[in-house]
């Protein structure tokens, strides 16, 4: 995974996966829409109120080089 010049396996037997707690996000949005029915862009969203809380802004430019990843959501 690369974001910037940052530059990681991830989510092999050698390196751990990409964590997203997803506590400190803000779910007020998401969960007013779902609620309504009216969740149509669940993956802008949860990348804006939620990843974004979790590691910080800038997250939009991120790059997954590899063939295959595990990603944990907690």
């Amino acid at each position: 995974m690369k974001t910037g010049n940052d530059e990681r396996e991830r989510g092999t037997r050698r390196a751990a996966p990409l964590r997203i707690d997803a506590s400190r996000g803000d779910w007020t949005d998401i969960e007013r829409l779902w609620l309504a029915g009216e969740l149509d862009d669940l993956e802008e969203l949860f990348i804006d109120e939620i990843i974004v809380s979790d590691i910080g802004a800038g997250t939009d430019g991120r790059e997954f080089s590899g063939s295959s990843y595990t990603v944990e959501l907690r």
